[in-house]
């Protein structure tokens, strides 16, 4: 199979090393186009599929992208002004305590009971302490070898995929001018003249892969548009700053801190802090921005994703296919998600209808989660300080659009918090809990156990006992490394 991917980027190289790896047989050629921007980024945990897929260890993958271990998202001044929450990367203790127990003991002894996130995620303790947690069994059943994503340079994670899984791809430098399309999708490429040719050369493919970024090149022309307009940033100013103290300020976690108009991301790499500012064009202007923020380069995006990832013969993998401002990270996961079942699918055989079907159901379905996901950080905020966040957390437009899936999580939670029903992991996705629940939520009503007679499934010893546990936590934090001393040891030593 003859495949052609255009793009040069973080997208481009990792769907080529993919499939090198994968499909060592097929003839695949990269049009690299612009070398990618070097930016500090933040990943997910599931980023760990991709890289034990490409057969790269922790320490590898580390030292290629002179990244740092990232154990949580903490976002500051979301809620309200001055209160932090977590969203934790690791295992999730449900079943002691569930989540009902937890909400239970938040009303009735609100003054003695943890955070959410302290609680079901014991390593997130350690981790707003500045240090790197390691394996303990006051954090059970937290691993570090899984409860963990990264910081890393993007661009040195192209060159070291490009350097070490890409020899039998062949790398044209040349730019895509045009695109043939016809009856059965893309029919050939048109590329840049070069000084001996009389016409603009002509190639052609089995499958053409977008990695074109929010241009989307290739795959555009061929799906409508569907437009996220409840997810309101869609500017952002970003610029990389060198460590004071990197002791202190390399910490386990980005960091997400709401501003006027959107909100300010701190992500530690080996190397750098990457700082950048995502706000809504709506609500303030550039100048004001910078104001606020200071300088950096300015980056438009637009949020949503085409309607079809996957048209004919052209799949569109990253940006192109679309994107979700980044506030949980979700870029490159949407990146790597497609590639993977991609590859999956490629598995089969020779790719059909069927094959093209199953992979936009995916794809859509992914969004549409990690829009909800997203949208689930504003919609439970009770921040109404500034125009920005009275429209992100109160406009009517937003609500029905935030909740507009019969299924979504939002609409659950709705109904449980009028109810008082209890919740578990079958009617909510945890991830939505650490918000709704770092929100300091709760959908217990003290009349309606006092009406009914209900005991709580708490008591007073238990939320003594998680008390005692989180102290303690606190102090072993102080006998936990610095990530910066952890990885000076044992990665870049």
């Amino acid at each position: 199979m003859r495949i052609i991917i255009v793009g040069g980027g973080t997208a481009g190289w990792m769907t080529a090393a993919a499939l090198a790896k994968g499909y060592p047989e097929h003839d695949i050629t990269i049009f690299k186009g612009n070398e990618p921007i070097g930016v500090g980024e933040s990943t997910t945990p599931h980023i760990d599929q991709y890289i034990k897929y490409m057969g790269i260890s922790d320490e590898d993958f580390l030292r290629a992208t002179h990244g740092t271990y990232k154990m949580s998202s903490r976002f500051q001044d979301f809620y309200k002004e001055g209160h932090v929450f977590h969203y934790p990367n690791g295992q999730l203790q449900v079943e002691n305590p569930n989540y009902n127990q937890w909400m239970q003991a938040k009303t009735y002894y609100p003054d003695k009971t943890p955070p959410f996130a302290y609680v079901m995620m014991p390593a997130t303790t350690v981790a707003e302490e500045g240090r790197l947690p390691l394996n303990h069994d006051l954090l059970h059943p937290y691993d570090i070898s899984k409860d963990r994503s990264f910081h890393i340079d993007g661009s040195k994670f192209a060159a070291f995929l490009q350097e070490n899984f890409c020899s039998n791809v062949t790398v044209d430098d040349r730019k895509v001018n045009s695109v043939r399309y016809g009856s059965g999708g893309i029919q050939s490429l048109s590329l840049e003249r070069g000084p001996y040719d009389l016409r603009e050369p002509q190639v052609d493919a089995d499958l053409y892969i977008d990695c074109t970024g929010q241009a989307s090149a290739l795959g555009g022309a061929q799906s409508s548009w569907v437009s996220f307009d409840s997810i309101l940033p869609d500017t952002a100013i970003v610029r990389k700053r060198e460590y004071i103290d990197k002791e202190k300020e390399m910490v386990p976690y980005t960091n997400a801190k709401g501003m006027s108009a959107g909100w300010q991301w701190t992500i530690p790499t080996w190397d750098y802090i990457s700082e950048g500012y995502v706000f809504s064009s709506k609500h303030q202007t550039e100048e004001e921005a910078k104001e606020e923020f200071g300088d950096g380069k300015v980056i438009k995006f637009r949020n949503g994703r085409y309607e079809d990832a996957w048209v004919g013969n052209c799949v569109k993998i990253g940006l192109s296919y679309g994107f979700i401002e980044p506030l949980e990270s979700t870029s490159l996961f949407n990146t790597h998600h497609g590639i993977l079942h991609l590859v999956d699918l490629l598995e089969e055989g020779e790719p059909g209808g069927f094959a093209r079907d199953r992979f936009n159901y995916n794809m859509r379905e992914h969004m549409e989660g990690w829009r909800e996901f997203v949208e689930a950080h504003y919609y439970y905020s009770r921040r109404r300080d500034t125009p920005f966040w009275v429209d992100v957390t109160c406009n009517t437009e937003y609500k029905i659009k935030g909740a507009h899936l019969t299924e979504a999580a939002h609409d659950m939670i709705a109904f449980l918090d009028v109810s008082g029903d209890q919740m578990s992991p079958t009617d909510v996705p945890a991830g939505i809990m650490f918000i709704y629940c770092g929100c300091e939520h709760t959908n217990v009503k003290k009349r309606k156990y006092a009406y009914f007679q209900t005991g709580i499934g708490v008591d007073d010893y238990t939320v003594a006992m998680w008390y005692d546990n989180y102290i303690n936590r606190k102090k072993l934090a102080q006998s936990m490394p610095t990530m910066h001393k952890y990885l000076k040891d044992t990665v870049f030593s």
